[in-house]
């Protein structure tokens, strides 16, 4: 089967989740297999990680973020708790701009491609995230481009339904 490259917008991909009865198993990225399905037809070939961090924050109110790079590849799962992600092209809010909330009770992971502005905010005290990368951190500090948070801070709130 041939891979074709495509260009790729922020999606969450779910993770799969093996439990018995000594307990459960996440696989959260595989390795071998840098090859996923994208709309049920395409296939797209990611880059390989190279850095993974671990990311919480003191409170709940932190937005943490707001960066944009040029070429790296971004993966996001949250361990514990959840939050509200917002990935956006332009650096300020548009009809192209994603928001993704992330929880412990339904593992997925966030991919965030080239050429997004992303942040996140903490849904619950002691949420911790797990951030992955094809650049190391000093490939992705040349990298990176930061705007103010306040870009995008109303789509940080919680609204009720």
């Amino acid at each position: 089967m041939q891979v074709k490259v495509i260009t790729m917008e922020p999606r969450k991909e779910p993770v799969k989740l093996i439990i018995d009865d000594r307990g459960f198993l996440s696989q959260i990225f595989d390795g071998k297999n840098d090859k996923i399905t994208f709309n049920g037809l395409d296939y797209l070939e990611l880059p390989k990680i190279r850095r993974i961090y671990l990311v919480g924050n003191f409170s709940k109110n932190i937005i943490r973020g707001m960066h944009y790079h040029e070429k790296e590849w971004k993966y996001f799962f949250v361990i514990k708790g959840s939050a509200k992600f917002v990935v956006s092209p332009e650096d300020k809010p548009t009809e192209k701009t994603k928001i993704f909330v992330l929880s412990d009770k339904k593992p997925e992971v966030l991919i965030v491609p080239p050429k997004n502005y992303n942040g996140w905010k903490a849904l619950e005290e002691g949420t911790l995230i797990l951030g992955m990368s094809n650049f190391s951190l000093e490939e992705s500090l040349k990298d990176d481009k930061r705007i103010p948070v306040t870009n995008f801070l109303d789509l940080f709130k919680v609204k009720s339904m």
